[in-house]
């Protein structure tokens, strides 16, 4: 294999401080509609897909994956989120799936609104990645193309690569009704 075929690994982001606790994560891919909800997630609809795989380029199957997120104000179901924007009931903002033998993975979702972390700090938009391999763990974060505070974020600031970070606009061929944004993750071994 030829150096240049070879990726950089997905930087590390901070686990929290609001990892999901005290609540199962959902087991399906489509957290617009929970079960047992009366209606749909409040906000854009939007689909995160991509690919886990090694440094090698080939694809880590069965990859385990929890995914997290804020609600469309900017708000997580996490008892220590003390935001004052809104909860939307319809909406858990957690899912636990596996890639594919391809290594791919794919969920619908909402895009989750900015949110204050400090006096002087607004978070962009966002979401939580934790991927468990079958040689590592990897906890990381997908921000969204266009955002204007991600030059300002202090944690996607502080990567050597924070393009590797951001997700790429997918065709929207197959599905016009909602954006749909590619998020590749790479592993070192997988």
């Amino acid at each position: 294999m030829r150096k240049s075929d070879r990726r950089h690994r997905t930087p590390d982001q901070i686990l929290g401080p609001y990892f999901p606790t005290g609540r199962r994560p959902a087991t399906q891919d489509d957290l617009t509609a929970t079960k047992g909800a009366d209606g749909l997630a409040q906000g854009e609809f939007i689909e995160v897909t991509g690919r886990i795989l090694n440094l090698d380029r080939k694809p880590v199957r069965g990859a385990k994956l929890t995914v997290w997120q804020a609600n469309t104000f900017g708000r997580y179901a996490h008892c220590n989120d003390s935001n004052p924007a809104p909860l939307d009931p319809n909406f858990v903002g957690c899912v636990c799936i596996r890639s594919n033998g391809d290594g791919v993975y794919r969920i619908k979702t909402v895009k989750p609104g900015a949110y204050p972390a400090g006096p002087d700090w607004i978070r962009p938009p966002h979401i939580h990645f934790e991927v468990q391999g079958q040689f590592e763990r990897l906890v990381t974060q997908m921000y969204f193309p266009g955002e204007p505070l991600n030059a300002c974020d202090r944690l996607l600031m502080s990567v050597l690569y924070p393009d590797l970070l951001i997700a790429t606009p997918a065709s929207l061929e197959d599905r016009p009704e909602h954006r749909v944004l590619n998020f590749d993750i790479v592993l070192t071994r997988g």
